[in-house]
C-alpha cells in the first residue's frame, strides 16, 4: 500500500492554522497542568480562552480552499460550539457548571471533527488527523461529564489530559505539514 502524500500547496495553506492551534493547545495544557492554587476564576478564564482562541484556529483551517466541504462544514459547526462554550463558561458560577460547559464544548468539537474527518478521509489526507482529534475530544468531554463533581483542579486536570494528547498530535501534524510544504518549495526552486 502506497503512502498518500499531502500536496505541497495544501500543506503550505494548512501549516499556519495547525501551528496556531497547536500553540493555543500547548498553552492551555501548561496552565492546566502546572498552575497551582486553581480557582473557579482560573478554570473559567482558561477554558474560555482555550475555546475562543482554539475556535479561531479551527475556523482558519476550515477556510482553506483545499479543505473539502464535508470537513469544512463540520469544522465550522465545531468552531461555533467552542465559541458558544467559551462565552458561556465565563458566566457560570460553579465548578460543576464549568465542567458541564467544558464537557459539551469538547464533546461537540470532538463529534464535529470525528464526523467530518470520517467523511473526508479518502479525498483529503489531513482529515485523518481530525479523526484522532475527534476521538480525543469526545473522550475528554465524556471524562468531564463523568467528573462533574470534581473541584477546579480536577476539572483542569481532566481537560488538560485530553488537551496534552491533542497538543502532541497537532505538533506532529504541524511538523509534517511544514516538512511537506518545504519539500514542495525545494522542488520548485
Amino acid at each position: 500500500m502506497s503512502v498518500k502524500k499531502i500536496p505541497a500547496s495544501t500543506a503550505e495553506e494548512l501549516t499556519r492554522p495547525v501551528w496556531l492551534r497547536a500553540i493555543i493547545t500547548v498553552a492551555f495544557a501548561v496552565v492546566a497542568i502546572f498552575w497551582q492554587q486553581e480557582t473557579v476564576t482560573l478554570l473559567k478564564v482558561s477554558l474560555a480562552a482555550f475555546f475562543v482562541f482554539g475556535a479561531t484556529a479551527v475556523w482558519d483551517y476550515a477556510k482553506v480552499e483545499s479543505v473539502p466541504q464535508t470537513l469544512r462544514g463540520a469544522l465550522a459547526l465545531g468552531a461555533a460550539a467552542w465559541v458558544i462554550s467559551g462565552v458561556t463558561v465565563i458566566f457560570v458560577s460553579t465548578t460543576t457548571a464549568a465542567a458541564a460547559v467544558a464537557a459539551i464544548g469538547f464533546g461537540a468539537m470532538g463529534l464535529a471533527e470525528l464526523i467530518g474527518g470520517l467523511r473526508a478521509r479518502r479525498e483529503f489526507v489531513p482529515a485523518r488527523d481530525q479523526i484522532i482529534l475527534g476521538v480525543v475530544g469526545v473522550l475528554t468531554g465524556l471524562g468531564l461529564a463523568v467528573g462533574l463533581h470534581l473541584d477546579a483542579h480536577g476539572i483542569l486536570g481532566m481537560a488538560g489530559t485530553g488537551v496534552i494528547i491533542m497538543a502532541v498530535l497537532l505538533l506532529i501534524s504541524g511538523a509534517g505539514l511544514l516538512h511537506d510544504a518545504r519539500r514542495g518549495r525545494a522542488r520548485t526552486s
